[in-house]
């Protein structure tokens, strides 16, 4: 009974939340057309989009709205706009759209010629997996992306989704399936676009980044790291309203450095640290939520604050603080590794 009481309560939780995302995504949708003006989308453009999410940010009192650029029903690959609306007003907006979609996409259907598991098996095929089982694919529920399961030869469930895959800096759109796959022998996470037509591989991305460390434990020795070079570059841009950080410099570990005692990894003055690693890592930087820009350690997600009294009150003269006003920030404090961590440590230590 009481087993049968607690898959009750899962499976009502689960629900709860799906109208509760539901009813997320409608309001935001409501915030976009009361402000499609300001947006500079036509009311065509949002109905050519797909709500990825949405959230309240309640410290701030913004609704982030994350709108993926769709074209026939189907999504765009890595064309996201970023929008924050305050008091049903929007107020910041970062990311661009691709136009001409029709023409670019050389007037492709979005019914693809080739299935599902035919595309798996070239994706398996290409990354020389070797599957033994029959594999079929299920519609996840809620999602556009259908489930093939985990065969003995992956890590991970092999999941595949319909997509537009531009190219040419964006001047050709094809039509793929996009394969996530990670193979069992290695580290490895791939995102496969395969073309829908012909089969052919159009790009491979390889999530994992890998390091080489010719002495581990000399902090002067070589770091050599690398990602996959096919990844395709969207064409998003940083927002064009957010004043204060254009540029900012930060004493980091530096990108790919794990932590100071590996090769590299001693802190050290990066300008928009943001910016090292591949893809966009940030839509709004460090210092901004999409309606307010700080100068001092508070962004869209983190509002970093010592809180000694352990009382949960964020205040700005509990953060560090840019040394040097506007624009550029400058968080440049040195950290000193021979001491431990106190209550007493800054915030930037």
């Amino acid at each position: 009974m009481l087993k049968k009481n607690v898959l009750f309560l899962l499976l009502v939780t689960s629900v709860l939340q799906s109208i509760a995302q539901d009813m997320d995504k409608t309001i935001a949708m409501q915030l976009l057309l009361k402000n499609v003006s300001s947006t500079g989308l036509s009311r065509q453009d949002i109905t050519n989009s797909i709500i990825s999410s949405t959230y309240n940010n309640k410290m701030s009192g913004t609704q982030l709205v994350y709108l993926q650029q769709s074209f026939k029903g189907l999504p765009v690959w890595n064309q996201v706009q970023t929008l924050a609306f305050k008091n049903g007003q929007l107020v910041s907006k970062a990311g661009e759209r691709m136009n001409n979609m029709e023409k670019i996409s050389g007037q492709q259907t979005a019914e693809p010629v080739i299935t599902s598991n035919a595309a798996v098996d070239a994706a398996l095929f290409t990354k020389k997996i070797t599957n033994t089982q029959l594999i079929t694919g299920r519609q996840i529920t809620g999602s556009k992306k259908i489930d093939f399961g985990q065969p003995v030869s992956v890590k991970e469930k092999i999941t595949a989704e319909l997509i537009w895959i531009p190219l040419n800096e964006g001047k050709k759109l094809r039509l793929a399936w996009q394969i996530n796959v990670s193979p069992a022998a290695t580290a490895d996470n791939w995102l496969i676009n395969i073309d829908a037509e012909n089969s052919q591989v159009i790009s491979e991305i390889n999530l994992t980044v890998y390091c080489n460390f010719d002495h581990p434990a000399d902090q002067n020795s070589k770091i050599i790291c690398s990602v996959d070079k096919n990844i395709q570059q969207g064409t998003f841009s940083e927002p064009d309203n957010v004043t204060i950080v254009n540029n900012a410099d930060y004493r980091v570990v530096p990108y790919p450095a794990e932590s100071p005692i590996h090769p590299g990894g001693t802190p050290a003055l990066r300008n928009n640290p943001w910016t090292l690693a591949t893809g966009n890592a940030t839509s709004l930087k460090w210092h901004s939520d999409g309606a307010n820009d700080y100068i001092y350690t508070r962004g869209n997600n983190v509002w970093a604050y010592h809180d000694r009294t352990n009382n949960n009150t964020a205040d700005p003269t509990k953060s560090a603080t840019s040394t040097t006003g506007a624009d550029p920030l400058t968080f440049d404090f040195t950290p000193d590794f021979t001491v431990n961590p106190t209550q007493n440590a800054p915030v930037q230590n």
